[in-house]
């Protein structure tokens, strides 16, 4: 039987020294949430769960109450589990985001757990279609730093096959506004957008507007913080930039107003923050009601990556991945397999479940670092 004999989740951590420096901070370690479920027949799912600051959070709600909960379980059962957990968890006393958070983690390794035992690709599984992906240059890269060091970085990226890059923005105006026109200036060609980090303030949206207009962005993201639906409202009535969120919304009802009212055109969630395959599927369905176009945030480690790319292989919106081309992360490189990005474009592992070979050896190498991911 699939039923779930045990639930553990792993606090890990990798230093990156001389880490990039965005709106949210300096990246001071790479953090992530390993979810290891095993079921009573001995099959063994591996999951993620976004770092959210605190990881060491993440994985005690995961090994203290989420995880005893679904004990005997089957694991197949990914919509009752998800829905089970969403009312015991989630919509009334529980611990917010955390919640959400360890949620995903757990639903990847179900997720894995099925295409194993059935032995199929979770895109399979899905019904989609294993295509090339066009993939963007992001994660922590492209940060705060003098002109000519990010065009240089830049030059590497265009070397290594993108033709889309994410600059980060959220620092001063005018700081940022000099880095974007001069980038454009410099790769008149190549597709642009910006990352805000949530740190725009609506008393600003005038100039937000130009440093827009000066990148000729394919979208501004996260200008502002989740909740401030007013600002997105006005900054979309005064650019012309499509505008981008999701990564930090939580559950398809933190979205909902953002799509129905179209006031972005990009979707964002991300698997291991927004309730994992089972509920970033119906948020890529309900973007695609209201023609918006899909675009995972990608998290930390391969699996990750694996989850995002069977999703989009699946969702008819599907319009890009985004690649973490950080300078050192070890559970991009070490975990598993590293993907291979050809010609800016990633495919959909082909091998059953995630199709990710994991190397546990990994969670002793990798302990947690305390303190915060960006400082």
């Amino acid at each position: 039987m699939t039923r779930i004999k045990r639930i553990d989740a792993f606090a890990l951590s990798c230093p990156t020294p001389g880490g990039a420096v965005f709106a949210v901070g300096r990246s001071a370690k790479r953090d992530m949430v390993l979810v290891r479920i095993e079921t009573e027949n001995g099959i063994v799912g591996y999951g993620e769960a976004h770092h959210a600051q605190t990881p060491s959070t993440i994985a005690t709600f995961i090994n203290d109450a989420l995880g005893p909960s679904l004990i005997g379980m089957d694991a197949h059962e990914t919509e009752a589990i998800w829905d089970r957990s969403y009312h015991r968890f989630i919509a009334t006393h529980g611990p917010g985001a955390t919640a959400v958070i360890g949620l995903s983690g757990v639903d990847l390794a179900l997720w894995d757990i099925k295409g194993k035992d059935l032995a199929l690709p979770i895109y399979r599984l899905l019904g989609g279609q294993r295509r090339p992906i066009r993939a963007y240059a992001g994660g922590i890269s492209l940060g705060f730093q003098p002109v000519d060091d990010l065009k240089r970085e830049i030059e590497g990226l265009i070397g290594k096959g993108y033709d889309f890059m994410k600059l980060r923005v959220g620092d001063t105006i005018a700081r940022d506004l000099e880095r974007v026109r001069a980038v454009r200036e410099a790769f008149p060609d190549i597709a642009l957008a910006a990352d805000a980090g949530t740190r725009y303030r609506t008393s600003d949206i005038s100039r937000i507007a130009e440093i827009c207009e000066a990148g000729r962005l394919v979208w501004l993201e996260e200008p502002f913080t989740p909740d401030n639906i007013p600002g997105y409202r006005r900054l979309r009535n005064v650019t012309a930039t499509p505008l981008a969120a999701g990564e930090n919304h939580f559950t398809r009802h933190e979205l909902r107003t953002f799509i129905s009212e179209e006031l972005i055109q990009f979707v964002q969630a991300d698997c291991c923050k927004t309730g994992g395959i089972t509920e970033i599927l119906k948020i890529a369905a309900l973007a695609g009601a209201w023609h918006l176009e899909f675009a995972p945030h990608t998290s930390a480690s391969v699996l990750s990556t694996a989850a995002s790319t069977h999703v989009l292989s699946v969702a008819p919106n599907a319009f890009i991945y985004e690649a973490d081309v950080s300078a050192i992360n070890a559970f991009r490189d070490d975990l598993g397999t590293p993907f291979v990005i050809q010609n800016g474009s990633i495919l959909a592992p082909d091998k059953p479940g995630l199709g990710v070979a994991l190397d546990e050896s990994l969670i002793a190498k990798y302990p947690f670092i305390p303190g915060a991911s960006y400082q």
